[in-house]
């Protein structure tokens, strides 16, 4: 299997790809100045795993002071580091100081050396030097910023304050966006389709919930008159002097209709829905909330949407074998899952090549905030994809030259066929 995985892997590794999700900022000069390595490398995912692993919030807070010294904050994070090191969080942090920084591995002995050479980082450059010369990618999809720089990002939009609005600041938000005053279910469903061509006229790609952190996967169908009263419960603190801080509950009901009514605005212009499913990012959550089965009344109801399901839906990666067996319009995404368990991926692959039309994968989306870890993460895709497209050749299911075709399908001609790139 070695000799199938270097040959495999030498060409994969050179590949230009496309990204299918970030959290980037949206343009390199938006990067944070003050800061440091520590502060900037646990902004993201991997504080998951120290807390998970012990570090108290108090101390996580404490070690996110730009003010403190860098090896004070080594002695608070290290023995919580050294025991989460191994995960695909931490280790895509690894690949990545060895990679920009020439770090062999983040420790005690090298942690300065690797700040002051993040820091350097800072100056203008940097981007294109992790995104484009070293991680090879054309174009990167990110989340919900209209004004990203062209040159790395294409947006993809949200529309969950309009399923799921929480206070009057959304209200507010959505009558600056639209132009429009929000007095009525109306004007609120002319607001929504007002705010979305504005998205698409600026830039945007596709369209994307995050609401699985929130509520069910589950969006019943429900009359417009049950969603209305939920739109009402908006009103009944119109007097309310403080009514600008205060929260309100529309119910599930109205989040259904208007997740349905997004849908058919989505239908109608084409455009691919990506849907979180699965792992939740942060300490703690209702997982059983973000089942990806929970959306198959969608996939139903909506076969000319293209739906791209996030993160392999991990844990519930089988689950979305037989999604995507099923349905023509249900795709598989990788992005985000390749840290959270390369074994996990590496397996799921595996058996969507036996279970599921290759040309409904997408290999990479790095879900970063922050840019070094990019790095980390495609590489970790790159290693993942070509082990279980060798573990294939090795079977006898097709030739090397049939896995580098592969290969350039999840991570290249995919992507660009599911998000209607040009």
């Amino acid at each position: 299997m070695q000799n199938a995985f270097n040959e495999i892997f030498e060409y994969v590794k050179e590949l230009i790809i496309i990204d299918s999700h970030e959290h980037l900022p949206h343009r390199e000069d938006a990067r944070e100045k003050d800061t440091d390595v520590i502060i900037e490398y646990l902004a993201h995912y991997f504080n998951r795993d120290l807390i998970s692993a012990g570090l108290s919030t108090e101390d996580f807070q404490r070690v996110m002071d730009p003010d403190m010294p860098i090896m004070e904050k080594w002695d608070i994070v290290e023995p919580f580091w050294n025991y989460s090191r191994y995960t695909g969080y931490g280790r895509s942090l690894d690949i990545s100081a060895k990679a920009l920084y020439n770090i062999d591995m983040i420790s005690r002995d090298t942690i300065e050396e690797l700040n002051d050479s993040f820091k350097k980082s800072l100056e203008p450059g940097h981007f294109k030097r992790v995104l484009k010369d070293m991680s090879k990618i054309e174009v990167s999809l990110l989340d919900a910023n209209l004004e990203c720089d062209p040159y790395f990002f294409r947006s993809v939009y949200r529309l969950d304050d309009f399923i799921y609005p929480k206070s009057y600041r959304n209200v507010a938000e959505i009558e600056r966006k639209s132009g429009i005053r929000i007095n009525s279910m109306d004007s609120w469903l002319e607001a929504c389709e007002i705010v979305l061509d504005k998205a698409l006229e600026a830039g945007a790609v596709a369209l994307k919930s995050g609401l699985a952190y929130d509520r069910s996967l589950r969006y019943d169908r429900v009359t417009r008159y049950e969603a209305e009263q939920g739109f009402n419960e908006i009103f009944k603190t119109l007097n309310s002097p403080d009514w600008g801080d205060k929260p309100f509950d529309v119910g599930k009901p109205f989040q259904d209709y208007m997740m349905h009514f997004v849908l058919g605005l989505a239908n109608k212009r084409n455009l691919t829905f990506q849907f979180h499913t699965g792992l939740q990012e942060g300490n703690g959550n209702l997982i059983y909330n973000s089942d990806p089965s929970l959306l198959s009344n969608l996939f139903l109801e909506y076969p000319d949407v293209d739906f791209d399901i996030f993160h392999i839906g991990y844990p519930y990666q089988h689950v979305l074998s037989a999604l995507a067996k099923n349905f023509p319009n249900v795709y598989i995404d990788m992005c985000w899952a390749h840290i959270i368990s390369p074994a996990a991926c590496v397996n799921a692959l595996i058996e969507w090549i036996d279970s599921v039309p290759y040309n409904k994968i997408t290999a990479f989306g790095g879900d970063y905030l922050l840019v070094d870890a990019v790095y980390g993460h495609q590489y970790l895709a790159r290693v993942n994809v070509s082990k279980s497209l060798a573990h294939k050749v090795e079977e006898g299911i097709f030739s090397t030259d049939e896995a580098k075709h592969i290969a350039k399908a999840l991570f290249y001609d995919n992507p660009k066929r599911i998000f209607k790139l040009t």
